[in-house]
C-alpha cells in the first residue's frame, strides 16, 4: 500500500462500538483526532451561542448543526496539514458527510471510512458500564489520561468531579441514538461511496472478535517519516 500521509479517516459506529478507543490508537500512531462535541465545547468556553446549542435541553441526541460541525471538522483539517486525522463520529449524517467529501478533495487529501458494528446486547452491555465526567464529558476509560489528577479512583482527572452514566447512555435516549445511527448510515454510506475513491471498510468489535484498533493500524499506511512501515 502506497503511503498517504495525509488521510482523513472518518470512525463511524453506534454508540459504544469502540470508536473512541479507535481513535486513541491512532492518535498513539501520529494521528490528530477530531471529536464534534469537543471541539464545540471548547468553542462554547467564548462563544454564548454555541454554549446554547450544547444545552442538554435541545434533545437527548445533542446534535450539532451540519453546518456548524462542518466548520469544525474543516478547521481540525486543515489545522492538521500534511498530518493523518482521525474524524471520531463524523460525519453523522448524508449532509455532513456531502460537505466532508467536497472538503477532502479540494484539499487534496484521501478519505477512508472505519465503520464499527457489534450486536445490540453488545452495545447495551458497554453502556451500562460506561462512565464520562458531567462537566467537561470526558470518558477516561476509553480515552487516553486526562493530564489532571483526580483526588480517588471514579474521578474525572480534569475536572475531579465523580464520573456517571450519561442520560444519553439511558433508556429511550440510548435507544433512540442507535436508531438515529442506523437511519443515517446507507446515506452516507451512498454520499462517500457516489464515484469517489473512498475507502471503507467495516470491523466488528464484539468479544472475541480480532482487536479493531489492530486491524485498523494495519489497514492504513504509516505517517510520512514513520520507519515503522504498517
Amino acid at each position: 500500500m502506497k503511503s498517504v500521509p495525509a488521510s482523513v479517516v472518518a470512525v463511524l459506529g453506534p454508540p459504544a462500538s469502540g470508536k473512541t478507543s479507535v481513535a486513541v490508537a491512532l492518535a498513539a500512531w501520529g494521528a490528530a483526532v477530531f471529536r464534534p462535541r469537543e471541539a464545540a465545547r471548547r468553542m462554547a468556553q467564548t462563544e454564548p451561542i454555541i454554549a446554547a446549542l450544547l444545552d442538554p435541553g435541545r434533545g437527548p441526541a445533542g446534535e450539532l448543526p451540519d453546518l456548524l460541525a462542518h466548520d469544525l471538522a474543516r478547521t481540525a483539517i486543515d489545522s492538521a496539514a500534511g498530518r493523518p486525522i482521525v474524524l471520531e463520529g463524523y460525519p453523522r449524517n448524508a449532509a455532513q458527510a456531502e460537505l466532508l467529501k467536497r472538503c477532502v478533495r479540494s484539499r487534496g487529501r484521501r478519505l477512508c471510512v472505519i465503520e464499527l458494528t457489534a450486536r445490540p446486547g453488545t452495545l447495551a452491555a458497554r453502556l451500562a458500564r460506561r462512565r464520562a465526567c458531567p462537566v467537561c464529558g470526558a470518558m477516561p476509560a476509553g480515552s487516553p489520561e486526562p493530564g489532571g489528577a483526580a483526588s480517588g479512583p471514579g474521578r474525572c482527572a480534569d475536572c475531579d468531579v465523580p464520573l456517571v452514566v450519561r442520560d444519553t447512555d439511558r433508556g429511550e435516549h440510548a435507544e433512540q441514538r442507535q436508531a438515529t445511527y442506523a437511519a443515517s448510515l446507507p446515506a452516507i454510506r451512498a454520499v462517500l461511496g457516489d464515484g469517489d475513491p473512498t475507502a471503507w471498510h467495516t470491523l466488528t468489535t464484539d468479544p472475541g472478535s480480532p482487536d479493531a484498533s489492530t486491524c485498523v493500524l494495519d489497514l492504513l499506511p504509516a505517517p510520512a517519516g514513520d520507519g515503522r512501515g504498517l
